[in-house]
């Protein structure tokens, strides 16, 4: 595991507000101090998942889920921690530090440069294959029919695997690359201990990475035979879910322009790039995921969704929708003459229409109620129902109010019924799906008594509790609080570990952080610290504090008169010479007791 230092990992978490990164993934609504969700790892209709944005932390009250940045981006993304820190630093543009690496990680990285480099040696054989020998006659003839140059196939890296079983695999094999190594990355498949090439016929689309590294292929036939497209497994280097086809030929024009488009087919990126639009890119032969929504988050402020519109491409429009919704994107669907992909419609009416049609393409409400009432007739009154339950989904989940408002004026427009009916059904709807958005967000009632379950009954709990709060926001204080409270005092064995732990910390390194201690903690003290840092029952101050010192001094000093007094009552009945010791050992912890009150 990489070792990054309590400076780097505290810059990184100080550099991703715990708001900011968790908002990536779930909508938060601010109640009082925290702010609150419906936990995004389990399923519910009210919210239990609070996020303390001064502190840092985040907590369920319903199935514990508990940390800080670090360990949501782990469990989100299921990411080691220094992979969760990596990630983190470099959505804030963090320079790694230089670590140590263990033998484990440097022979994982070594295999992961060798595949790499396999895969830039298939990237040069199919691209050589296309561009300089008769085998990829066939491909290079696709390429021009397609009106793609031949600037973009050197761009791009296009190329073409030769309608042969082995050709690649020999050639790979003669250099020293196994089969197992081929069969790993998706470039060969094994049969009774033979192996051959996974892409034959097939015109070839290199999938880099952020660095632009070849991460995997795209092949696609030149007949209707099937599969039409043949992508590389996920591997060790690539997994589809986290990368856009051309992203890394993209990324400065969508970042320049603010506004990224999202097309379906490799072809239809190639052939705007080619006409010279480049914030063009395409998922990789699956649904657009919550990974890539973010990809592109990171660049844009807009995007501009083009898929086909035959009945899967306004399926995948919808579910790209659904994604997107929550991360603050304008989103606006293309919408082409006569159903054309963006791939015929640049070679037919050529590069300024296009551009022309993405600047006109409708918001996700226009287009959602031109879809209802392409598909249901308005003049009746099931068509005019059937619209307002295709569109009141999509409705609901806009955050503006202007926006909402003007839009529920226009549908009772295009509807020809009055705004009052249109907006009593829009709030039947929000009040039937809370989860839509509009409402303020709904805390589960069973959060106070999760948290009374994990407080505990003992008397002294909530100023337990503060404690430790306190002395995690503010390690300064450590050792006037040590002076005055000893761990015996905690009666929670989980909050007296913890706090022994504080001051062990503190005495061993003279400041501490809250990764320091955190990752001293075993599971159940991590989520008692998560619980007890997104609590907001007190405000916390130095007074505040010596307040509960003074409980915890006076708790003691009452169990100590007790067992004194207890004593001198024994030693009274029966005569002992020891009552006058026990008499004043009371007095002096009673005098004291008045003291603390």
């Amino acid at each position: 595991m990489k070792r990054f230092s309590s400076e780097f990992i505290e810059q990184v978490r100080q550099a991703n507000d715990i708001v900011s990164v968790i908002s990536d993934y779930v909508s938060l609504k601010r109640q009082g101090r925290n702010f609150w969700a419906c936990c995004p790892f389990h399923n519910e209709k009210t919210a239990s998942f609070s996020v303390a944005a001064d502190k840092g932390f985040f907590y369920c009250f319903g199935c514990h889920a508990h940390g800080d940045v670090f360990q949501f981006i782990m469990k989100k993304e299921n990411l080691s921690f220094s992979d969760a820190v990596e990630r983190l630093a470099e959505r804030a543009h963090l320079a790694l530090p230089v670590v140590e690496r263990s033998a484990e990680e440097i022979a994982r990285d070594k295999q992961r440069d060798r595949l790499y480099q396999i895969n830039e040696m298939a990237g040069n054989f199919f691209h050589n294959c296309l561009t300089r020998t008769h085998y990829g006659q066939p491909g290079l003839a696709y390429f021009h029919k397609r009106h793609v140059s031949d600037d973009t196939i050197e761009a791009f890296k296009l190329g073409f695997a030769p309608e042969s079983w082995d050709k690649l695999t020999t050639a790979f094999m003669k250099k020293g690359v196994t089969g197992r190594e081929l069969v790993l990355l998706g470039l060969a498949k094994e049969k009774n201990g033979h192996f051959y090439d996974a892409f034959r016929g097939r015109v070839m689309f290199p999938i880099r990475d952020g660095r632009s590294r070849i991460v995997g292929f795209g092949g696609r036939v030149l007949d209707d035979s099937k599969p039409k497209y043949l992508n590389s497994p996920e591997t060790p280097i690539f997994n589809k879910r986290r990368l856009l086809f051309a992203m890394d030929l993209a990324h400065k024009a969508i970042y320049e322009q603010g506004k990224a488009i999202l097309v379906e087919g490799y072809m239809d990126v190639v052939s705007a790039h080619n006409r010279g639009i480049r914030n063009v890119v395409a998922s990789l032969g699956t649904s657009f995921t919550p990974e890539q929504a973010r990809l592109l988050q990171r660049q844009a402020k807009e995007l501009v969704l083009g898929y086909d519109m035959d009945g899967a491409g306004r399926q995948a429009t919808r579910r790209a929708m659904e994604i997107v919704r929550g991360l603050g994107m304008r989103i606006r669907v293309l919408s082409l003459p006569q159903g054309k992909d963006p791939d015929e419609y640049i070679n037919a009416a050529g590069p300024e229409k296009f551009r022309q049609a993405v600047d006109e393409a409708p918001n996700v409400l226009d287009y959602m109620l031109m879809r209802a009432l392409q598909q249901f007739d308005v003049t009746t009154l099931e068509g005019k129902s059937a619209i307002t339950a295709m569109v009141l989904p999509v409705v609901a989940a806009v955050d503006n109010r202007v926006l909402l408002e003007a839009f529920l004026k226009k549908l009772a427009g295009q509807l020809q019924i009055g705004e009052n009916a249109v907006r009593s059904e829009f709030n039947k709807y929000v009040a039937a799906h809370p989860e839509a958005g509009q409402q303020q967000v709904v805390i589960s009632q069973s959060v106070s008594q999760e948290n009374a379950a994990a407080r505990g009954n003992g008397s002294m709990a909530v100023a337990e509790e503060n404690i430790l709060r306190f002395l995690l926001e503010k390690p300064a204080a450590c050792g006037r609080v040590q002076a005055k409270v000893s761990p015996d005092l905690f009666a929670d064995g989980r909050r007296r570990h913890i706090y022994q732990l504080i001051l062990d910390t503190y005495a061993h390194q003279g400041m501490y952080t809250p990764h320091d201690i955190q990752q001293k903690l075993t599971p159940e003290e991590a989520e008692e610290v998560a619980r007890i840092m997104v609590l907001q029952d007190v405000p916390m101050d130095e007074n505040v504090l010596m307040d509960y010192v003074k409980r915890f001094r006076l708790a003691d000093l009452q169990k100590q008169y007790l067992a004194h007094s207890r004593l001198a009552a024994t030693y009274s009945r029966n005569g002992d010479a020891r009552l006058a010791e026990e008499l004043a050992a009371c007095k002096k912890i009673n005098d004291e007791m008045k003291q603390w009150s």
